[in-house]
């Protein structure tokens, strides 16, 4: 584990504030904050540092959402803001049309992470009492086949992350979901 500086989260939060508008925005920002950090601690990484990567990571899409711009210009504005290359890396490597490699657990973590994080959330959403408890890996890999469900979701992306991190879908969607519930007042859920 590499020993850097880094910014205050309330720094972070305030640069999620600044560009991004959309609520549901800013939950999936917090949704992955949480997952990010379960994975830190999980394996013995600094929190700190995957948490502000899953804050941050989708922190410019309102601004730039186009392809070649998204995490591109969102890690210049980080830069300047003095953010560690680190983040920067970790944070555009999760656009799969960057072509950067995956190869530290964090930007594997933060590849795995957004996209099935939003899928979990996406799934709690339509479960009648819109609770983590009622969203199970089963009830997931069913609605990831369903391609009209959630069709903004890239299903290629998801399994090649879980590939990434190494671990089994359905594992992976328990820890997600396990992560969330202590956060879910806080994103709209229901534990």
């Amino acid at each position: 584990m590499l020993d850097i500086e880094l910014p205050a989260r309330d720094k972070a939060w305030d640069i999620l504030n600044r560009y991004t508008k959309n609520p549901n925005l800013i939950k999936h920002g917090l949704a992955v904050e949480a997952v990010m950090r379960a994975i830190a601690v999980q394996h013995g990484e600094d929190p700190d540092l995957f948490g502000l990567v899953g804050l941050l990571h989708d922190f410019d899409y309102e601004a730039y959402p186009e392809i070649g711009e998204h995490t591109i210009e969102g890690g210049r504005i980080l830069a300047a803001e003095g953010f560690p290359d680190r983040i920067i890396t970790a944070i555009r490597s999760h656009v799969t049309e960057n072509g950067l490699p995956r190869d530290t657990l964090l930007e594997k973590a933060i590849f795995a992470s957004d996209e099935l994080t939003g899928f979990v959330v996406a799934v709690t959403l339509v479960r009648p009492e819109k609770s983590l408890s009622e969203v199970t890996p089963r009830s997931v890999i069913k609605k990831l086949k369903d391609k009209g469900f959630a069709r903004g979701v890239n299903r290629a992306d998801v399994y090649a992350g879980v590939e990434g991190l190494g671990v089994p879908l359905e594992d992976f969607i328990t820890f997600i979901v396990d992560a969330l519930k202590p956060h879910a007042a806080a994103l709209g859920l229901n534990p």
